[in-house]
C-alpha cells in the first residue's frame, strides 16, 4: 500500500472539555435585482449547473467512472461573483456554528476558554503558498468549497479546504498527541464489508458523522465497495508530507479510503514543474455521501489527494442539517 506518511499510530479513550457560548449567527441579505443579475450572467457565461443525467452509476450500469464535467452550483457562482465565500460575518457565523461552544469572537480575534486568541483577519494579501503556510482564520474561506458539484479539474492552486490555521485546530481538538488520544473512540467502518474499526475523535460529533457516512456507503451497489476497503487510516499524529503543518489526521478528524484507487499530487507530479495534470478514480456517489455529513474531499483540490476526506463543517453549512 502506498502511503503519504508513516504508518498510523493506534489509540483509545474517551471524552473532552466543553467550551463557552456561541455568538448568534448573523445572516446576510441580497437584493432580488442583484441575484437576478448574477443568475443572468451565469447563464450567459455558460456556468449555470449542467443537467446531471451523466452523474454517477446506477445498479447494473456500466463500470463506475468518475464524473468529470465542470458543474458549478448557482450558489457558488453567486459567492464567487460576490467575492469570497460569503462575506466576513457569514463566514464567522459558519465557523461558530460548525464548532459549537468552542470559542467566541471578540473583535478581530477568536477567543478560546483556554485564553488562546487567534486573529481572524491579519490584513495581508497572500500568495497561494502563504495561504497554506501562514493563514489567518478568514483565509480558510479563501476558496469556496464546491459542495454538490460534479467532479472537474480545479483551477490553478484552487485548494478549497486545504488552507488550515494550525493553532485553531490544535485549540479545537488538542494541542498534543496525548490530548487528542483522550478524545478518540472506535467507529465500525462499513462493517458488512469487513472494514474493521477506525479511531476518530468524539469532538463535535465527528464519530457520529463518520458512522452515518459508513452506514450510507454500505447501501451503495457492490461496484462501489472496492473504493472503501481497506481504509488507509484515520488518527495519526504527524505533519503533512513535505511540510511542518499538522495533518487533520493528527486530530482524529480525517479518513483516507482505499489507496488502490487513489491519486495523490505528490505521487503524480514527478520531477517536472508546470501545471499538475488532474487525476481521479473516486466516483461522485462516494464523494457526495461524505460531503452530506460534513467531510470535504481532497479530490476537489488542485493539489489533489483523492483518498482523503476531512471533517470541515464550516465549509459545508448545509451538512449540519443531516
Amino acid at each position: 500500500m502506498r502511503r503519504k506518511c508513516r504508518a498510523p499510530a493506534l489509540a483509545f479513550a474517551p471524552t473532552v472539555t466543553s467550551a463557552s457560548a456561541i455568538a448568534p449567527a448573523r445572516g446576510f441579505a441580497v437584493s432580488r435585482a442583484f441575484a437576478a443579475a448574477v443568475g443572468f450572467a451565469a447563464v450567459l457565461t455558460g456556468l449555470w449547473p449542467l443537467a446531471a443525467s451523466a452523474q454517477g452509476s446506477q445498479p447494473g450500469s456500466a463500470p463506475v467512472r468518475p464524473v468529470t464535467e465542470p458543474v458549478t452550483s448557482g450558489f457558488n457562482i453567486f459567492r464567487r461573483l460576490a467575492g469570497g465565500s460569503g462575506g466576513a460575518e457569514a463566514n464567522k457565523a459558519a465557523l461558530l456554528a460548525a464548532y459549537p461552544g468552542a470559542f467566541r469572537f471578540e473583535g478581530n480575534h477568536a477567543v478560546f476558554p483556554s485564553g488562546t486568541r487567534i486573529v481572524w483577519d491579519d490584513g495581508r494579501t497572500k500568495s497561494p503558498d502563504q495561504l497554506l503556510t501562514d493563514p489567518d482564520l478568514e483565509d480558510m474561506f479563501h476558496y469556496p468549497y464546491p459542495a454538490g458539484a460534479g467532479i472537474s479539474p480545479p483551477g490553478r492552486d484552487q485548494d478549497p479546504g486545504r488552507i488550515r490555521n494550525d493553532t485553531f485546530f490544535r485549540a479545537l481538538y488538542g494541542a498534543s498527541e496525548g490530548d487528542v488520544r483522550s478524545t478518540l473512540v472506535a467507529v465500525p467502518w462499513v462493517p458488512s464489508l469487513g472494514g474493521g474499526r477506525l479511531m476518530v475523535t468524539r469532538r463535535f460529533g465527528v464519530d457520529r458523522q463518520l458512522s452515518r457516512v459508513s452506514a450510507e456507503l454500505e447501501r451503495l451497489p457492490p461496484q462501489f465497495h472496492t473504493f472503501l476497503v481497506p481504509s488507509a487510516g484515520t488518527f495519526n499524529w504527524r505533519a503533512i508530507a513535505g511540510t511542518n503543518r499538522m495533518s487533520v489526521h493528527s486530530f482524529g478528524a480525517a479518513i483516507d479510503i482505499n489507496t488502490r484507487h487513489t491519486n495523490y499530487w505528490r505521487w503524480d507530479a514527478g520531477n517536472g514543474g508546470g501545471t499538475l495534470p488532474y487525476k481521479n478514480k473516486i466516483p461522485l456517489e462516494v464523494v457526495k455521501i461524505f460531503e452530506k455529513y460534513c467531510f470535504v474531499w481532497g479530490g476537489r483540490w488542485y493539489h489533489y489527494d483523492t483518498m482523503h476526506f476531512e471533517y470541515r463543517p464550516e465549509l459545508l453549512p448545509d451538512c449540519r442539517r443531516n
